[in-house]
């Protein structure tokens, strides 16, 4: 089973709680899973980490949460590549915004540029079309830990 690192970037929580809920499940299917809500440039490329999951919303004007950023900009300038390790995305938005979703398109743009094989195609959770979006994710994430 895989070690799985949950990077969450949110504000009001509900990307947090989609993590966790994400978390539980993994852990559930026999891997070891930690939800990082600071997550540090350490924590990701650690040699253990197998598996990266971002779960995270989108903030102003299409941009990554505060707590998410500090790790985005480090990994941006120090382009560690990291082609031995999967990861997917989870991304929580409101398609009333021009931006709609941005933060995790860029998450996912990032880890591509480091080489990081995705697993599947990344979830889009829009709050106007979904009421449950702990349900919409325990969908995704069970396709998705198959593929791992």
């Amino acid at each position: 089973m895989a070690n799985i690192k949950v990077l969450v970037g949110s504000t009001y929580g509900n990307a947090k709680q989609v993590a966790d809920d994400c978390a539980d499940q993994l852990n559930g299917l026999g891997h070891n899973t930690v939800v990082l809500e600071d997550p540090e440039l350490d924590e990701v490329v650690a040699e253990e980490t197998d598996v990266l999951l971002v779960c995270t919303a989108t903030i102003g004007l299409g941009e990554i949460p505060n707590n998410l950023m500090p790790l985005y900009a480090k990994l941006k300038d120090n382009t560690p590549l990291m082609p031995e390790k999967r990861y997917g995305v989870i991304s929580l938005g409101d398609s009333g915004y021009q931006n709609f979703a941005n933060a995790g398109k860029q998450m996912d743009e990032l880890m591509q540029e480091l080489q990081v094989q995705r697993v599947g195609e990344p979830l889009v959770i829009d709050a106007c079309e979904t009421e449950d979006q702990e349900e919409a994710a325990s969908e995704w994430v069970s396709g998705w830990a198959a593929q791992l």
